[in-house]
C-alpha cells in the first residue's frame, strides 16, 4: 500500500511538473512508456486523460526474457517519459535506451525503497510436525 502511494505521488508530480512546465493549456497528451504492464496499469490510473501510456513488455510477457525489438526502440525514442521498476529488474533497459537514443526523463519506481534481501534457498523451509500436531 505504501509503495502504491509513493508511486502515485511520484508519477503525479512528474506528470504535473512535465505538463505544467513545458506544455500550453491545450497541449497534446504525454507519451509515457513503462517497462512492464503492471506499471502501465498504475500510470494509466494516475495520469488519466493526460497521457497515452504503453508498455514494452505486454500483459502476458515475461520481463526476465524480454528482447526489445526495433519497434520498441522507435516507440521509446518518441516518448516524453519512461517509467521503469529499477532494482536491475529490466536487465535489457540500458541497451534499449542507448539503441533508441532516448534522452527524456526516467522515473525509477523503486527509487527510495529499501529492498528486502534475497536469500538463496530461504523459501523452502518446512516445519516437521509430529502426528499429534493436527492442523485444521
Amino acid at each position: 500500500m505504501i509503495f502504491r502511494r509513493k508511486l502515485a505521488l511520484l508519477a503525479a508530480s512528474a506528470f504535473s511538473g512535465s505538463v505544467l512546465a513545458t506544455a500550453p493549456v491545450h497541449a497534446q497528451r504525454l507519451e509515457v512508456v513503462t517497462s512492464f504492464s503492471i506499471l502501465q496499469d498504475m500510470v494509466e490510473q494516475v495520469a488519466g486523460d493526460h497521457a497515452t501510456v504503453s508498455s514494452l513488455v505486454g500483459r502476458n510477457g515475461d520481463t526476465h526474457v524480454f528482447t526489445p525489438s526495433p519497434a520498441d526502440a522507435r516507440r521509446l525514442s518518441s516518448a516524453d517519459l519512461l517509467i521503469v521498476n529499477g532494482l536491475e529488474f529490466e536487465g535489457w533497459m540500458e541497451r534499449l535506451i542507448d539503441a533508441s537514443g532516448y534522452e527524456g526523463a526516467i522515473i525509477e519506481a523503486t527509487k527510495g525503497i529499501d529492498a528486502l534481501a534475497f536469500e538463496e534457498g530461504g523459501g523452502d523451509h518446512h516445519d516437521d510436525h509430529g502426528d499429534e500436531d493436527d492442523h485444521h
